[in-house]
């Protein structure tokens, strides 16, 4: 079939179908008879709507009333009027895909919108969002990370819901403000009604939002661990008691502090500061969540860099590239010590291939995110962002006030969804410059620049 939606028994359990459903590439199943006839459409909303009412997750999805049965026979597809009423009652009720039943109820082919439009020339009567666009609910959707990932995840067919307390204001969505498939809920992801109100309607949640970073986590502790893992761990819950089952974590390599060698995801953890010991609890609390039914992925990125709308200059690669512009010239600590870079247009990335990734492959897992080839010593840093700019001159500094020096092995996470970064360090850093330069951006200094600055932060 052209649209392969998926077809299950009636008596399937509720459960079962959400998690059928989770793994096919549509938001719905087909509903059929012993017989193989078409009985009703059930959506995973629809579903966990049910659950979260109080229904028991092993009975079968025929124990209560469909909330839709539409359809058309190979029959009444070929008459106008019947197509173009069927039209209206899909867009009103949020329906994008048909099955058209035989004779003996079974399904001969499966149509879109878009197909009975084109097929009797009607008008579309409504600009809904397509009900197979699955929600992604993304925590943090305004940040640095967050409002990269927000556009393209809506440029790839995505309904978005943003959760942010705007701490950095709201610009960084200002582009996106009229796209129909975006939501924008404000609010601190402590709070548990907003936590729990964010849900709703939700097919997969992206949990970025966090106070990032040694210096910031430093200065605020108890912020950042009622952040960091205490609201991170109950959202974790309330996801999976709305039956969420695809549930992504923002982690970071700084989980392995200190190591030798090149480090996999087994590599022993060796943390070096507040920040890390908080993501490495919240890993360890979520992953123990995950069953059957709940399967979340731990995405441990490496130090992101390059441009956002919601720009960082407290990051390696952008402030050696802002330093020199202001400067003239980049300033180095140590030097020697190991850090994994990743570009935050290959993170974004990194994060819609696990979101469209089977889930029988990426849940219940952890993943180091970034490039075996963009391991590098602070030293190799700057001197490709110096050349890349024309000869910038490298003040260095032997103390070193960074105890992090790891390398580390992103192998699996290639192997699993094909994930191979594109971005450059020294194309990262021409860019930041050319719009410092061209006043794009025409105060780096400001605070707003910088997450140590505020109580909190959203990425």
């Amino acid at each position: 079939m052209k649209y392969p939606v998926i077809c299950i028994e009636r008596y399937t359990s509720i459960q079962k179908a959400i998690q059928l459903i989770e793994r096919s590439l549509f938001d719905r199943a087909f509903v059929l008879d012993k017989d193989g006839s078409y009985v009703g459409g059930v959506s995973t909303a629809d579903l966990r709507r049910l659950l979260i009412s109080g229904a028991h997750g092993e009975e079968p999805v025929d124990a209560y009333p469909m909330r839709h049965i539409l359809k058309l026979t190979e029959e009444s597809l070929r008459d106008r009027k019947i197509a173009g009423r069927m039209i209206s009652d899909m867009e009103l009720y949020g329906v994008h895909f048909l099955p058209i039943v035989k004779q003996d109820g079974r399904i001969s082919e499966v149509l879109s919108v878009e197909d009975l439009v084109k097929l009797h020339g009607l008008p579309k009567t409504d600009s809904r969002p397509a009900e197979s666009a699955r929600r992604v609910l993304v925590v943090g959707g305004a940040g640095f990370l967050g409002s990269v990932l927000t556009q393209k995840l809506l440029r790839a067919g995505f309904r978005v819901r943003v959760l942010d307390s705007f701490i950095y204001g709201r610009r960084s969505l200002d582009a996106l403000a009229d796209d129909r498939n975006l939501e924008i809920f404000e609010g601190d992801l402590r709070n548990i009604h907003t936590c729990v109100s964010s849900l709703s309607e939700t097919d997969a949640v992206v949990l970025l939002a966090a106070i990032v970073g040694d210096p910031a986590s430093k200065a605020r502790p108890t912020e950042t661990i009622e952040t960091n893992v205490l609201a991170a761990q109950a959202l974790a819950s309330a996801s999976k008691l709305h039956h969420i089952n695809r549930f992504l974590y923002a982690s970071t390599c700084s989980v392995y502090g200190i190591g030798d060698g090149l480090l996999d995801e087994n590599a022993p953890l060796n943390p070096v500061s507040l920040y890390a010991r908080t993501k490495i609890e919240s890993e360890k609390i979520i992953l123990g969540m995950g069953d059957e039914y709940f399967s979340p992925t731990i995405l441990r990125m490496g130090t992101l860099y390059g441009y956002s709308a919601r720009m960082r200059f407290d990051l390696v690669v952008n402030t050696m590239s802002m330093k020199s512009f202001v400067d003239g010239k980049i300033q180095v600590f140590g030097g020697r010590q190991w850090r994994p870079l990743l570009g935050v247009e290959d993170a974004a990335e990194a994060y819609i291939r696990c979101i469209e990734a089977n889930l029988q492959d990426v849940g219940n897992q952890v993943f180091n995110v970034g490039s075996d080839g963009q391991n590098y010593q602070i030293d190799e840093v700057a001197e490709i962002i110096g050349s890349s700019l024309g000869g910038i001159p490298i003040s260095r500094d032997n103390s070193n006030l960074d105890a992090r020096d790891y390398r580390v092995s992103f192998a699996k996470l290639n192997q699993t969804v094909g994930f191979v970064p594109r971005q450059t360090i020294g194309d990262a850093a021409r860019e930041i410059f050319d719009r410092l330069q061209s006043g794009a951006i025409r105060n780096p200094a400001q605070r707003i620049y910088y997450n140590h600055y505020f109580d909190s932060a959203e990425e």
